[in-house]
């Protein structure tokens, strides 16, 4: 079974790189497979692409895993790749890189959207032949799921992320008000608290059009109990529930409970605006504790809590949160598969993961490790919680992936912005996703 790379199809790459590249230098997957479950005993040089992971306590925490490795196999020297900050910048870069043959990154640091994708082009070793029988057990199902793509697994898992409501506790108890229990009840308590005149924004979130509004998009279909995609992968976005979801992303705007600017914000963005003191609630991923209640670089530290989501009224449902995270994938092409798949073997394993509860502002993917002696001295309530979430998935499992998630993000920033109407903004939705799907979407 010969291993080939096909160019993705997307912005990522041009129009010339498009189709079947060249294969791993004529090597089959056996092959390849039997070198990557070989761990080198001669010195060997390795290179990780990885983004800076957040820290609770100021240490590179890439540096910390590195040297820990390095403890454990002297003989293997790991090199760091700073990887950019954003999920589809990391993408952009990667598969131009990966598609073009090179053999570095050996590992590579993926967003938990990206299996299917890579997998599909053959950017991605598949690994599941190289993970012992019960190894899944240790980590969550989605994870398994996400990583999957046609049978074959391409990812290892590292990290999870899940998202929170960050809130104000100062302001909440100045004014006797309790955290919502409901979108509603939110928009209600940020209306009173910026009357007041005591926060500029009621409400922080992600709008621009990028990955980080499809994240949102799929929540609160959720929290409405609207689907995405059916069983056999096809567009089923629609519906009183799907516009109920829509009309809330309009109406937080529209009320001037959530800034205009919204429309232009990433992850970063919003956090900043809560941890300087701008808003009364922020939804973002776990990491933005550590930041937020960090005195050195938050202006409100020692006055927010984080709770999971709320949901609609009505629904019964809430708690709601994206899977997010990062996952180790190894490059077919690397010419040190055995110290490479090593390292992300490594990297799920257990001294790792009790590393990043210790010191990373992230979620580990180790089940126990939540319930272990360093998540709880951290006293992080997104870890402490995470086991109280109901965690939904991207609909991640289409080797077009990123042309889904744009069919998302460009109606749902239209609305946001007040140039479509909720209604006309899932049936844009809707003919996005069946267009995405047949891959016909750039």
């Amino acid at each position: 079974m010969s291993l080939h790379r096909r160019a993705l199809l997307t912005g990522a790459l041009s129009a010339a790189a498009a189709g079947l590249l060249s294969g791993c230098g004529g090597k089959d997957l056996d092959g390849l497979l039997e070198q990557a479950a070989t761990v080198p005993r001669r010195p060997a040089r390795l290179t990780w692409w990885v983004s800076e992971i957040p820290a609770r306590r100021g240490a590179v925490v890439a540096d910390l895993i590195i040297r820990a490795f390095e403890r454990r196999h002297p003989n293997i020297h790991v090199t760091k790749i700073n990887a950019l900050s954003t999920s589809d910048g990391n993408r952009s870069v990667i598969t131009t890189q990966l598609a073009g043959g090179s053999d570095q990154p050996d590992v590579y640091l993926g967003d938990t959207t990206w299996p299917a994708q890579f997998g599909h082009s053959s950017l991605a070793l598949p690994v599941d032949e190289l993970l012992p029988d019960g190894f899944w057990d240790a980590y969550p199902p989605a994870l398994r799921s996400g990583s999957t793509f046609r049978g074959k697994v391409y990812a290892v898992p590292f990290f999870t992320d899940s998202t929170y409501l960050f809130y104000r506790e100062d302001l909440l108890h100045k004014h006797g008000l309790r955290v919502p229990r409901s979108w509603e009840e939110l928009l209600r308590t940020a209306r009173t608290v910026q009357t007041a005149g005591d926060v500029e924004a009621g409400f922080l979130w992600q709008a621009a059009v990028t990955e980080s509004l499809t994240a949102n998009v799929t929540e609160f279909l959720a929290d409405a109990g609207a689907g995405i995609l059916g069983g056999n992968g096809e567009a089923v976005l629609g519906g009183a529930a799907a516009e109920r979801a829509f009309s809330l992303m309009a109406e937080f705007t529209a009320s001037g409970v959530t800034p205009r600017t919204v429309a232009t914000y990433k992850e970063s963005d919003s956090q900043d605006a809560f941890a300087g003191g701008r808003g009364l609630f922020l939804r973002n991923w776990s990491y933005a504790w550590v930041n937020a209640s960090t005195p050195e670089v938050s202006r409100v530290a020692g006055r927010i809590g984080a709770v999971p989501r709320p949901g609609f009224e009505g629904t019964g449902r809430s708690g709601v949160s994206c899977a997010g995270g990062w996952s180790n994938l190894v490059n077919p092409s690397s010419k040190e598969l055995g110290a490479a798949m090593a390292f992300a073997r490594f990297c799920a394993g257990d001294e790792v993961q009790r590393l990043l509860a210790r010191e990373a502002g992230v979620i580990p993917a180790m089940t126990s490790v939540l319930d272990g002696r360093e998540a709880r001295a951290a006293g992080d309530p997104t870890v402490l919680r995470a086991a109280d979430l109901e965690l939904v998935a991207r609909p991640v499992q289409t080797p077009y992936y990123p042309q889904v998630s744009k069919a998302l993000y460009t109606p749902a920033n239209e609305v946001v912005r007040g140039g479509l109407s909720p209604a006309a903004g899932v049936r844009a939705a809707r003919e996005g996703l069946r267009t995405a799907l047949e891959g016909k979407a750039l």
